[in-house]
């Protein structure tokens, strides 16, 4: 293959927003009296509304939402990416470490339900990130890193 057939290859990967390994945001926060709540409260004003908060494991999940990202066609129809996040608060010897990831998965349109339950309808699970969803991670994570005054 040419150098310029390979430039084009590369061109063409960074404009198609193709999925990435996802990378989750991580940070740690000294003692915080209730990083659960704090955590909740954060995720509400940033938009994300807490759909689980479970207290014995220090993990939250928000909604699924429909984010509107056209991503490829399910079985002829064109497809959207659903995303939620998890937040995982585990303890550290200086007070606790936050991590902060997404779960996407790439759904047709028109034929998908979106509930307090879940996703449901013609969908298929994604292992990556587009760029723009890695970036809005990164955005959230930042947020919530600010929130509790991590580092």
């Amino acid at each position: 293959m040419s150098l310029s057939r390979w430039m084009v290859l590369g061109i063409a990967l960074v404009v198609c927003g193709c999925a990435q390994e996802q990378r989750p945001f991580k940070f740690v926060v000294a003692q915080v009296a209730d990083p659960v709540d704090t955590v909740a409260r954060s995720l509400a004003q940033a938009g994300f509304v807490p759909a689980t908060v479970d207290r014995q494991t220090g993990i939250l999940t928000t909604r699924w939402e429909d984010t509107g990202f056209l991503y490829g066609q399910l079985q002829n129809v064109g497809a959207t990416i659903v995303r939620r996040y998890t937040v995982t608060i585990g303890p550290v010897s200086t007070g606790s470490e936050i991590s902060v990831r997404a779960e996407t998965q790439r759904c047709a349109q028109g034929s998908t339900t979106i509930s307090d339950a879940g996703v449901s309808g013609t969908c298929e699970r994604m292992d990556g990130l587009v760029p723009k969803h890695q970036d809005e991670l990164d955005h959230l994570g930042a947020t919530l890193r600010q929130a509790l005054n991590g580092r």
